[in-house]
């Protein structure tokens, strides 16, 4: 009794083995595939890689670095220093802005008009009619001053109308920020690619030597 329970149970544990055994070989032919549609995906990536190298002309050097076309890197270092002369007058132009409007344009001094919306309005419709600014005084009963500045306000010539007053220039500083992110994702580029390329092709080598 002892043997045949003996053999029993080895049976048992034989099963067990075989159903582990059956399990593992299918994690292994899972696992092997997974790496196998990883290789290929490596290689696709590589290949695109080696795409974006003949789009954009890039070169090597003689380390077998690649490096882009100095004549596209000259174009963005040039615009680079078109945006920074432009920022650089931009600021400039606004710390001189107060000074020549504080010249040029003053803000009006003295008591304000002293004329309501409706006269106003009336005194320009009577100037529109050719009325004198002194007949327009006597209907009205405002004074010759208030007249006259209506009148040359209308007529852009008075000071409050200021239309000599220039205006302070914004910075697009999100447009500048994106640019110089660009910039710098582009200069490490060259860089990543080979890193990306050396990693790739050991990759490769090991995924076909399982």
């Amino acid at each position: 009794m002892e043997a045949a329970e003996r053999i029993a149970e080895l049976e048992v544990e034989l099963e067990q083995c075989r159903a582990k055994l059956k399990e593992v070989t299918t994690e292994k032919d899972e696992a092997l595939e997974l790496v196998d549609r990883m290789r290929e995906e490596v290689e696709e990536g590589s290949e695109l890689i080696e795409d974006w190298i003949a789009v954009f002309e890039m070169q090597q050097n003689d380390a077998g670095d690649w490096l882009f076309d100095p004549k596209q890197s000259e174009l963005w270092e040039r615009f680079y220093g078109v945006l920074t002369d432009n920022q650089r007058l931009v600021r400039q132009w606004n710390k001189f802005v107060g000074e020549y409007n504080a010249v040029v344009a003053p803000r009006e001094r003295g008591r304000p008009l002293q004329a309501s919306g409706p006269q106003a309005a009336e005194v320009l419709e009577r100037h529109k009619a050719k009325h004198s600014l002194r007949a327009i005084v006597r209907v009205t009963g405002l004074s010759l001053r208030t007249v006259r500045t209506i009148v040359e306000n209308a007529e852009d010539r008075g000071r409050s109308k200021r239309t000599n007053e220039v205006r302070r220039l914004a910075l697009n500083r999100l447009r500048a920020a994106a640019f110089r992110a660009r910039k710098k994702s582009r200069e490490r580029l060259p860089q990543r690619i080979n890193e990306h390329l050396e990693a790739a092709a050991g990759l490769v080598k090991a995924a076909k030597g399982l």
